[in-house]
C-alpha cells in the first residue's frame, strides 16, 4: 500500500485567463480544459502523475450496483499516492452511462474530466470552479490592463484628401473599428474602477477564447465589440 506524503497544495495557481465556458445563458459552465490542468500539475506538482486503478477483473470500468460505470483515479509520485478518487463515467448531460454501453470516447473523455476533479480534491487545483468560489485575474499579464489596452487602442489618425465614395458606387460599407474599440475603452473608463475593469476585460478574454498577446479589444470581433459596448452602456456611471 502506497503511504501518502504532504500534498502540493495549488489553489489559487489558475486565473481568469485559465478559465474557459461552454454553453450559454443558463446552461453555461466555466472549466478549465485538461490539457491546462495537466500543464499546471507538470508545472506545480512535478511527479505526480495520474492513474486509472483497475477491478478484480482487470478492467479500467467499475461497475456500480445500480448498473453504471465510474472510474478509480489515483495520484502517484514514486512510491507514494493519494487516496483512490471515484468519478462517474457520464455523458455530455453528466447522467451516468450504463456499464454496458460505455464506449471509447466516454471513457476517455470521463478520465480527463476525472482527473481534473480528483486535482481538485487532492491539490485544490482549480478547487474555485468547483466551490463556486472567484478567480483572479492574472496580474502579471499586461495585455489586461486598461491603461495599456487604452494605449494599444488609439485609432489611428484617418488619412487626410480620401476621395469620397461617388453616389450610386457599390462599394462595400466598412465598419470603423478603431472606432468601436475607442468608445468600448472610453465606456470601460468611465462606467468600472480601476479593480473592476481588470477583471472585465479578463473575463471576455476568457468567454471568447481570446488567447493571443497584446489587447483583448483588439482581438474582439465587431459583434463582440458591440455586445461590450451595449453592455457597458446600460452601467451605470461611477459616482464621482
Amino acid at each position: 500500500m502506497l503511504s501518502t506524503p504532504e500534498l502540493p497544495n495549488l489553489a489559487g495557481v489558475i486565473t481568469l485567463s485559465d478559465v474557459k465556458q461552454k454553453g450559454s445563458g443558463s446552461y453555461a459552465a466555466d472549466y478549465v480544459p485538461w490539457a491546462k490542468v495537466m500543464q499546471l500539475l507538470n508545472e506545480k506538482a512535478n511527479g505526480w502523475l495520474p492513474e486509472l486503478i483497475k477491478d478484480h477483473n482487470g478492467d479500467l470500468v467499475h461497475k456500480a450496483p445500480n448498473g453504471t460505470g465510474y472510474l478509480c483515479i489515483q495520484f502517484v509520485n514514486g512510491t507514494y499516492g493519494t487516496p483512490v478518487w471515484t468519478y462517474a463515467v457520464m455523458n455530455n448531460r453528466n447522467d451516468a452511462i450504463a456499464y454496458e454501453k460505455i464506449s471509447a470516447r466516454d471513457l476517455a473523455d470521463s478520465h480527463r474530466r476525472g482527473i481534473c476533479s480528483a486535482a481538485a480534491a487532492f491539490f485544490s487545483l482549480g478547487f474555485e470552479l468547483w466551490a463556486r468560489e472567484e478567480v483572479a485575474a492574472a496580474e502579471q499579464k499586461v495585455e489586461t490592463q486598461p491603461e495599456v489596452q487604452l494605449q494599444q487602442s488609439k485609432p489611428a489618425d484617418k488619412k487626410k484628401g480620401r476621395p469620397a465614395s461617388p453616389r450610386g458606387s457599390s462599394a462595400p460599407t466598412t465598419v470603423d473599428t478603431d472606432g468601436l474599440i475607442a468608445k468600448c475603452m472610453d465606456l470601460i473608463q468611465e462606467k468600472l474602477d480601476k479593480t473592476a475593469q481588470i477583471g472585465w476585460i479578463a473575463d471576455k478574454a476568457t468567454k471568447w477564447n481570446l488567447d493571443g498577446d497584446g489587447s483583448k479589444l483588439k482581438q474582439m470581433t465587431v459583434d463582440q465589440l458591440q455586445s461590450c459596448i451595449d453592455e457597458l452602456t446600460a452601467k451605470p456611471a461611477l459616482k464621482q
